[in-house]
Formats: C-alpha cells, sequence, structure tokens
C-alpha cells in the first residue's frame, strides 16, 4: 500500500459527506432511542459497535486493490447466489418471509451481501472492452446478472430491497452505453404503477411516450407493443396486488390514502408527517422531539429516522442532509467521468445510485411521497447488514477516486 498516494489522492469531497451523515446518524439513533422503556442504552451499544465495525469495513474496502477486487466480482457474485438460495432453505422464517440467517444473537441479511457482489460482478462485465451493449447478447447477460439476484430477493419477499438491484444498475448500464429509449422502457413500468390511481395522468403519460417513440423513428409494431403492455400493466397490477401479503397490501393501499385508516396502517405515515412538519425551520431542539419522546413514531432509531431529524432540526437540519447525500452522489459521478479505469467508473456510479436509490426512496416514504417500504436511511438508520454493506461499498468508491488516474 502506497500511503503517500493515500495522503495526497483521498476524495474528501467525496468522503466528508459521508462521515458527516454516518456522525449524525450517530447522534439522532442516540436522540431517536433515550428515551425508549427498556434498553435504550442497548441500542445505542450496538450501534457503535456497528458503526466500529462499518469503519473497519470502510477501511479494508478502501486499501484492498481494485485489480484484486475485480479479479474476485464473479466468485464473489457466486457466493452471494448461494447464499440467497440457502437463506430460502434455512433461513429465519418471520412475518412470513425469509431473508436472514441467525446464528445465536448475530444475524446476517444476504440480500446485502448481494448488492455489493452484484456491483463487482456487472462492473467487472460491464467493463470489459469485447461487451456492446448494442449487441442484443451482451444486453442479455447483463440483466441476466441483475435478474438472478433480483428473483431471488423476490422469493423471500423483499420487494423493496429486490428493486435496489435494478437502480444499482441503471447508472452502470447507461454509463456502458445501453440505449436511451432502452432505460426510458426499462423505467416505464415504475412510472406507470404509480399512475395507477390517476388514470388521466396515465393516459398524458402514454401520449407522451407515443411522442417520444415516433420522434426516435422507431417501428409502429414497436410503439403498439408497448401501449399493450401499459395496458396489460394498468388491468393486471390491481389484481397482481390482491395476491400479495396482506401487509405488503395495506402499505400500497395506505400510499394512494393514508387518511383511509388513520390507527392503524396509515399511523406510520401520518406520525412521520406531523413530526416533520412540527419541526418548522429550526427543530425543536436536540433531545426535545415530543413525537419522538412519546413514541408516537415507529421505528423512529431505523426507517423513520429522517422524521427525528426533521423533528428536532426542523427544516434546515432535515434540509442539510438531503444536501449531503446530493453532494456526496454528484460528487461520485464527477469522479467517475475521469477515472482511466472502466471498473472503476462503474463502482462509482453504481454504488452513488444504490445510495441514491434509498435515500430517496426512505425520504419520500417518511413523507407520504412514496409507500412504506422498509428501507433504511444510508449512514443515518440504526446499524446492521445495511450500515456494513453501505461503508463497505463507500470504501470501494473512495479506494477507486484515489486511483481515478490510474489504467
Amino acid at each position: 500500500m502506497n500511503f503517500r498516494l493515500y495522503q495526497r489522492r483521498t476524495d474528501w469531497v467525496l468522503l466528508l459527506p459521508a462521515l458527516l451523515l454516518l456522525l449524525l446518524g450517530l447522534v439522532t439513533v442516540y436522540s431517536a432511542t433515550h428515551v425508549a422503556a427498556g434498553g435504550a442504552g442497548l441500542y445505542f451499544q450496538r450501534h457503535l459497535i456497528y458503526v466500529g465495525l462499518g469503519l473497519a469495513v470502510f477501511v479494508f474496502f478502501f486499501v484492498l486493490p481494485l485489480r484484486l477486487w475485480e479479479d474476485w466480482a464473479y466468485l464473489v457474485y457466486g457466493a452471494a447466489l448461494l447464499l440467497l438460495v440457502l437463506v430460502l432453505l434455512v433461513g429465519d422464517a418471520s412475518h412470513g418471509s425469509k431473508r436472514w440467517f441467525v446464528v445465536g444473537p448475530l444475524r446476517f441479511q444476504p440480500s446485502e451481501f448481494a448488492k455489493l457482489a452484484l456491483l463487482a460482478a456487472l462492473a467487472r462485465y460491464l467493463g470489459n472492452k469485447r461487451v456492446d451493449l448494442s449487441r442484443a447478447g451482451s444486453v442479455l447477460i447483463a440483466f441476466g446478472l441483475v435478474a438472478l439476484p433480483m428473483a431471488l430477493v423476490l422469493r423471500q419477499p423483499d420487494l423493496s430491497t429486490a428493486a435496489a438491484f435494478p437502480a444499482l444498475a441503471l447508472p452502470m448500464l447507461f454509463f456502458a452505453g445501453l440505449s436511451r429509449m432502452l432505460l426510458f422502457v426499462m423505467l416505464s413500468p415504475f412510472v406507470g404503477l404509480l399512475l395507477l390511481q390517476h388514470h388521466v395522468l396515465w393516459a398524458v403519460f402514454l401520449l407522451l411516450s407515443a411522442v417520444l417513440f415516433l420522434r426516435a423513428r422507431l417501428p409502429w409494431m414497436v410503439l403498439g407493443l408497448f401501449l399493450i403492455l401499459h395496458a396489460g400493466l394498468h388491468w393486471g397490477a390491481p389484481r397482481a396486488i390482491a395476491q400479495l401479503e396482506p401487509y405488503q397490501q395495506a402499505r400500497i393501499h395506505t400510499f394512494f390514502d393514508p387518511g383511509a385508516d388513520p390507527s392503524g396502517t396509515g399511523w406510520q405515515v401520518l406520525q412521520s408527517r406531523i413530526a416533520i412538519g412540527s419541526g418548522q425551520t429550526l427543530g425543536k431542539g436536540y433531545l426535545q422531539g415530543s413525537q419522538k419522546a412519546l413514541a408516537f413514531l415507529p421505528m423512529q432509531h431505523n426507517d423513520f429516522i429522517f422524521s427525528v431529524v426533521g423533528e428536532e432540526w426542523g427544516f434546515i437540519g432535515a434540509g442539510l442532509v438531503v444536501l449531503l447525500f446530493l453532494a456526496f452522489v454528484l460528487r461520485a459521478v464527477q469522479v467517475a467521468t475521469v477515472c482511466r479505469s472502466p471498473f472503476a467508473s462503474l463502482l462509482l456510479l453504481g454504488g452513488g445510485g444504490l445510495i441514491f436509490y434509498h435515500a430517496a426512496v426512505n425520504i419520500a416514504m417518511t413523507m407520504g411521497l412514496f409507500p412504506v417500504t422498509g428501507l433504511p436511511l444510508p449512514l443515518l438508520s440504526y446499524g446492521g447488514s445495511f450500515l456494513l454493506t453501505v461503508m463497505a461499498m463507500i470504501g470501494q468508491m473512495g479506494n477507486a477516486a484515489v486511483h481515478r488516474f490510474d489504467h
């Protein structure tokens, strides 16, 4: 390891926002748990341990030779798939899903490790000069790399985590040269699902899509297939939702109308909105949140920790968190564009895409702009497998930034 190289090239513009978010998460987890009955100290102590382990994981990946990680990429990917299969067979079953390996007090979620594995494998594949995404074969292989772990996670079932795999892959595919129209077609079903209850907006979306297809001079048959598929999605999605687990159906219905059951499924979103709104501009002050203190906020140290930030630090504090995430992601994109190594560029883009996805969905969820998904907020939420995954990813991204001028 060349210490002088790391001293000279460490990109603090990239790493400092992440470290500030980690520190903010530490003090917010303490605030969110110190009033909880029976065990607030235990929660915070555990989080301190996770943060310490996360920093160790960060250092490991920060100094691990990128060439070595690239060489191991497919082996790591295969190991991740094996773990995803094993968790379905022998994993701990709780709340109708199998997502965890449990050994004594230790819990491990293999879907988090699979994110790291996919990032490495897809970066290695797309970084190969012989891969041409204008050819159907190359596109199918890339999609297959994403689809395999995604399908296994869907079997658990864990819809929100499964959606993280395409979120990670899309910026990498775009950078590697995938057609913009194909990317639009891939993203269009998500837009269609969000517009299920808004038929006029859905029709406008299809009309605008048709204009894009015609301007791209694609065959009428392609446009016809696109419209038929979206009509089928619009008709079939409500029937597919009816086949989901009851708690998943409740989350979707709450998203469209949180006030329909304010003491039941809508409780989380409504209390989160109240907490964020009550913070106003400057917040109520550290440790002073009343929604938090009275335990009205569910999962306030984990999925809804942004609500604690909004209540105690107000619009200024919540805005600062958003700006730190944006600064981190934008810097990752900026550094990726100057990296000489395609593998390093793709690591930065994929890691940035995943962190952006988690942050955007979690923050939107706490404000009632997205269904309650159970996705934690990177670096702020109570630690676990996800915190270790994020720290490993940031270590790789910082490593890639150090070696951005190396081939």
